[in-house]
């Protein structure tokens, strides 16, 4: 049986948002086993946060259009994007929860 991808993908995040803010503002939706944020030259994001259950990922969808700190983000379903390239990534943060 095939794992479930539990991954979103926020978009649009303000170069204020911090990787804490994402932690804190998804939490509420479940329980967050990783996030990466990653930030271009011009200092928009993007991060990834993978949650540990179904509904915690679903819940999280329906933010879509939320505002984090001073910006509305979208919230879309991850998909694997390896044949799209990144460009101009100024830097990347990745933190994973400790499993409890």
């Amino acid at each position: 049986m095939a794992s479930m991808n539990l991954t979103i993908e926020i978009d649009e995040l303000s170069p204020k948002v911090t990787l804490e803010d994402i932690a804190v503002f998804f939490s509420y939706c479940g329980t967050v086993d990783s996030i990466q944020l990653q930030r271009s030259i011009d200092k928009t994001g993007i991060a990834y946060v993978t949650f540990r259950q179904p509904y915690a990922y679903r819940t999280a969808l329906l933010l879509n259009g939320a505002v984090i700190i001073d910006n509305p983000i979208r919230v879309l379903p991850y998909q694997d994007s390896t044949n799209v390239p990144v460009i101009d990534i100024k830097y990347e943060i990745r933190y994973k929860f400790d499993t409890l």
